[in-house]
């Protein structure tokens, strides 16, 4: 026999008692007070609630959840008491017609114990969770939260919130919503009142002295949400919010899903859709290398790489550390994905012509790199040496052993470069460009700006002058940046590699770009900060290599759309004649091994005419 849990049990013992008092209060409803007819068919009482709970039990009433019941979970026990009210009429009429006529059951008793059942449990039910949440405790656990919440959002998503708090009230208890839809303001969910509108959203929180804000609309734009904070005084109040409705997707809401307003929700950036089928045709099963794997682009490359289920994935980078920890971190999360950690600079060609020799890939994505600007000018060789040289040895290396894919990430910096960083990228490109005819491999480059949180970007640093108590060093009051997240950055580069094939370089649509002076204010903001206040903001001038404007196309390329509204391709010429192609490396090979800054810049001069960067010779290492 299939064992019946405990719980199982306790409900259906309560439910035998339950159906046995709704059969007498139906024998009183079709009676009255007539206790003489009522003797006559009083008898079924004894059986009447086993068949109605064997009935429940079968219907699978005794199988839901009901802390998280809805509408149709209770329909279950609709159902249950309908089928109990025909299988007793059946039972009984059977037994008076064919075996003993000492159990007399009306059509009529039978329908309204059945109907008086079906409430009475479901209150049961309703009371069962209302138990089990606190409900009945709520004014008692109030004293012992520690947070006052005050939810921005009455809708799906709020209610979920509201039902974690309830269930978790050492976490804080709700005052009430918040809602802009007029058509809620001034009514009740679950006993708690819809104060108002946004607009007003700092009367409540001083009126019933509110700790913790949540916006509670995970589908809000950016726009929505600036619109929301900007009449919060953060200084004043804790804000919280959900993550995109993308993110949450297929998962119940928590109070773990709850995190701090973080910059990227104000940035207006537009959802990111990929065709996971193409991806998943160049990935799956595949051998996959990812140079600079330890990197902010490269982790990220490796965590959806992973989960795209290729047959072995390779890490390949110079820093140890970096390296161990997310082969950690996919192992982690992926304990049946094979892996091999590669500790290699990719200036060493030797190094990387065994390890080509030694493994077989399929797919190439090459994000190792220098990105600093500012250190790049001081170390100006060093840039070529590993953004142009390395990046040439691995593309070469990738055509002669037959990769079927290779992906170079470049930067917007390439575009008319005013940095040696930029300047050595754009020299990748036309390096890849340049030998993309040669063989059979399908070369792509993808260009993009700053990424959100990486390692030595300006947010990570602006936070930590915050945390520190300012100054935040901002450089120039009119400079800009285009900005995207690590997670969407990485997705794009995933899907340009179905649309590559010779040499490609592909532009993603990075929307607006941003004022690192409002980037550094709303951030002073979002930490509970008055900017120019609280946390002084001082401006440092531009660094050398570094222009106010960033740009994603020169004025001689042309970019046509792809299938993916978010990725364009750029029509450019610009590669180095097979004539003179070898000449050219070898000549970038001497300027580096000799120290040459007069050979990298004649380069600079010929292929890139339109650089504005050349080696400053007084900084320069």
């Amino acid at each position: 026999m299939k064992y019946i849990s405990k719980r199982k049990i306790i409900l259906m013992v309560i439910d035998l008692f339950i159906i046995f008092f709704s059969y007498v209060l139906a024998m009183f409803v079709r009676f009255q007070t007539d206790f003489q007819e009522m003797t006559k068919y009083f008898s079924p009482v004894f059986i009447y609630p086993f068949i109605s709970v064997i009935i429940y039990y079968f219907t699978g009433v005794y199988n839901n959840i009901w802390r998280f019941a809805g509408l149709t979970n209770l329909f279950t026990i609709f159902t249950g008491g309908f089928l109990g009210f025909l299988a007793n009429f059946v039972f009984f009429e059977f037994t008076r017609r064919y075996i003993t006529d000492f159990f007399i059951l009306p059509f009529s008793v039978a329908f309204i114990a059945a109907l008086i059942g079906v409430v009475f449990i479901s209150m049961s039910r309703m009371l069962w969770v209302a138990s089990k949440d606190g409900k009945f405790m709520k004014n008692i656990n109030k004293s012992k939260a520690s947070e006052k919440i005050l939810i921005v959002g009455a809708g799906d998503a709020g209610l979920e919130i509201l039902r974690e708090y309830e269930k978790n009230p050492s976490e804080g208890y709700v005052i009430g919503f918040i809602d802009d839809d007029i058509n809620k303001i001034g009514r009740n969910i679950n006993g708690y009142k819809i104060f108002d509108n946004t607009s007003n959203i700092m009367k409540y929180t001083e009126e019933f002295q509110i700790t913790e804000i949540i916006i509670a609309i995970p589908s809000a734009g950016s726009e929505t949400i600036k619109r929301i904070i900007s009449g919060i005084d953060t200084s004043k109040v804790k804000i919280k919010t959900l993550p995109s409705i993308i993110e949450i997707l297929n998962n119940k809401l928590s109070l773990g899903f709850l995190r701090d307003v973080d910059i990227s929700d104000l940035l207006g950036r537009k959802e990111v859709k990929v065709n996971l089928d193409e991806i998943e045709n160049y990935i799956s099963g595949k051998h996959v290398l990812i140079t600079g794997a330890g990197g902010s682009i490269g982790s990220e490359l490796a965590r959806q790489i992973a989960a795209l289920k290729p047959e072995v994935l390779y890490f390949l980078g110079r820093g140890e550390n970096s390296i161990f920890k997310i082969k950690n971190e996919i192992y982690s999360k992926f304990p049946e994905l094979k892996t091999e950690e590669i500790i290699c600079d990719i200036t060493n060609y030797e190094r990387l012509s065994y390890i080509f020799g030694k493994f077989t890939f399929d797919v190439v994505f090459h994000a190792a790199a220098h990105k600093h600007v500012p250190l790049m000018e001081k170390n100006p060789l060093e840039a070529f040496n590993v953004n142009t040289l390395g990046t040439y040895y691995l593309a070469e290396l990738s055509g002669k052993y037959k990769v079927k894919n290779f992906i170079f990430i470049s930067t917007d910096k390439a575009i008319n470069p005013t940095s040696i960083m930029g300047t050595s990228k754009r020299f990748g490109e036309i390096v890849i460009r340049s030998i993309a005819e040669k063989y059979e491999t399908k070369y792509g480059m993808v260009r993009f700006g700053n990424v959100l949180g990486s390692r030595g970007s300006v947010i990570p640093i602006f936070k930590e002058q915050i945390r520190k108590g300012g100054p935040v060093t901002v450089t120039h009051k009119e400079m800009k940046r285009y900005f995207m997240t690590i997670p969407e950055a990485a997705s794009l580069v995933l899907q340009t590699g179905n649309y590559s094939s010779k040499g490609e370089i592909f532009i993603l649509d990075m929307g607006e770009p941003v004022y690192i002076d409002d980037l550094a204010r709303n951030l002073i903001r979002l930490s509970g900060f008055i900017p120019d206040q609280d946390i002084e903001i001082r401006y440092s001038g531009i660094r050398p290599g570094e222009k106010l404007f960033e740009e994603l196309f020169s004025k001689d390329e042309k970019y046509t759309k792809t299938q993916n509204s978010r990725i364009f391709i750029v029509e450019s010429e610009n590669k180095i004649n097979e004539k003179y192609f070898q000449e050219v490396i070898l000549k970038i090979k001497n300027a580096i091994h000799e120290n040459n800054y007069d050979e990298i810049e004649e380069l600079i001069r010929e292929y890139i005419p339109e650089a504005k960067s050349y080696i400053k010779r007084d900084m320069a290492i």
